[in-house]
């Protein structure tokens, strides 16, 4: 066989089709990463490591999550959007001079608080181990598959969501209860997990535009009744005086962002990725605006028209990473429910070209733009959520002009009868 025919059966089935990339492969891959994780998560909170303060505090992002909601169970939650009192509080507790800022609502200090009574590190592995869980069951009712849907939660992105005891395996199966509600009509129950989802309002800033182009007004009045609840609840637990403090240091944030506080190689945004090349704020922000416009046009596009939700997904969750300037690397885990629908669709009805190569690649990388963006200085996390909105638009104009098509054929027969 000639090198040009060698060439061109690999990019047919290495590339277009992605042969290679088969179950027993796919498999074995998943339980190395099974091991691995379940061992890191191990060595991270019970082996002395270089992530450990002096006094064995573990310094992840959870620390700070844990702290806020024991100033829930302490009576003094406002500590929490004091920037200077917070990390002072930080500091004494763990005797190192590493803090994390908490940029949340309210509600998700509410939340923490209910696994604040726990020790530190008990605490973490109990956050960890019930949101991977949450993730699990939301791929479980996306696939109807528990094996994939255990492959699902393991790969790289999830891992790196849980290494730093954030809160995107939450989110993540937060949107892809909301999204099987939408697919299966439990209208009231889509918007209930919609409205649990504002801990993290840059998450939803597409879903009103997704429900108002779908005419699904249902869901619209039950995320909202949620949201109004939840604000409620934190309100008469709290108090309201934690609210108005929360949206006194909101711009704190914003600012925290704009002078690089925390490192533009570890967002995912294309704010950051401009900014990490050298770009302005404001040239960034312009160019990060365009972008966003454009996916809302896509998302508003496809809820629209269509109705498959492998394609609204990938769309709307493609579209809503694109749209924040603020994102950071374990927030791909969301990109988790897109290929959960993407992957379901095609086992039952085969993947169109290079989709299968594509989501390996948004697998693969999904906990290495950091180094990528560090070491090499390529930005290239928001290529990603790309990808997935692009095979989202491909699914629905291929299936267009499969439509149209029949369509053309039924009327040339019922011409031709005629």
């Amino acid at each position: 066989m000639t090198n040009r025919k060698l060439t061109a059966v690999f990019w047919e089935k290495g590339i277009r089709d992605g042969a290679w990339l088969t179950w027993d492969r796919i498999g074995f891959a998943c339980l190395c990463s099974a091991i691995g994780l379940s061992l890191g998560l191990v060595w991270l909170l019970l082996v002395p490591n270089a992530f450990g303060a002096p006094n064995g505090t573990v310094l992840m992002d959870y620390f700070s999550f844990w702290l806020a909601g024991r100033q829930v169970l302490l009576g003094a939650p406002e500590i929490v959007y004091n920037p200077v009192a917070f990390s002072s509080l930080q500091a004494e507790i763990s005797g190192s001079e590493t803090v994390f800022g908490f940029f949340y609502p309210p509600t998700f200090q509410l939340l923490l608080s209910a696994f604040a009574a726990l020790p530190y590190k008990a605490a973490f592995a109990a956050f960890v181990l019930s949101t991977t869980a949450l993730l699990c069951l939301s791929c479980r009712l996306i696939t109807g598959n528990w094996l994939l849907a255990a492959c699902l939660i393991i790969i790289p992105a999830c891992a790196n969501n849980a290494f730093h005891g954030q809160n995107a395996a939450l989110t993540a199966a937060l949107y892809g209860f909301f999204l099987v509600g939408i697919e299966r009509q439990r209208l009231w129950l889509a918007g209930i997990a919609l409205g649990i989802l504002t801990i993290k309002p840059q998450l939803g800033i597409l879903v009103p535009v997704a429900l108002i182009a779908s005419l699904n007004w249902r869901t619209f009045v039950s995320a909202s009744a949620m949201t109004l609840a939840f604000a409620f609840l934190s309100v008469a637990v709290l108090g309201f005086g934690v609210w108005q403090i929360f949206w006194a240091q909101a711009p704190v944030a914003s600012a925290m962002m704009e002078i690089g506080g925390v490192e533009w190689g570890k967002m995912i945004s294309v704010y950051g990725s401009l900014r990490q090349l050298g770009l302005g704020h404001a040239a960034s922000m312009a160019v990060q605006v365009i972008i966003g416009l454009g996916a809302l046009v896509c998302v508003w596009k496809v809820w629209r028209i269509s109705g498959d939700m492998a394609v609204r997904s990938a769309v709307l969750v493609g579209g809503t990473l694109l749209v924040t300037p603020f994102a950071l690397s374990y927030d791909l885990t969301l990109l988790v429910i897109p290929c959960a629908f993407l992957i379901r669709e095609g086992l039952k009805d085969g993947f169109p070209p290079y989709e299968k190569i594509l989501l390996a690649v948004v697998i693969g990388l999904s906990a290495s733009t950091p180094p990528l963006a560090i070491l090499l200085g390529l930005p290239v996390a928001p290529l990603l959520p790309l990808i997935i909105l692009y095979l989202g638009m491909r699914r629905m104009l291929s299936g267009k002009a499969g439509r149209d098509e029949t369509r053309e054929r039924n009327h040339i027969s019922a011409t031709v009868s005629a």
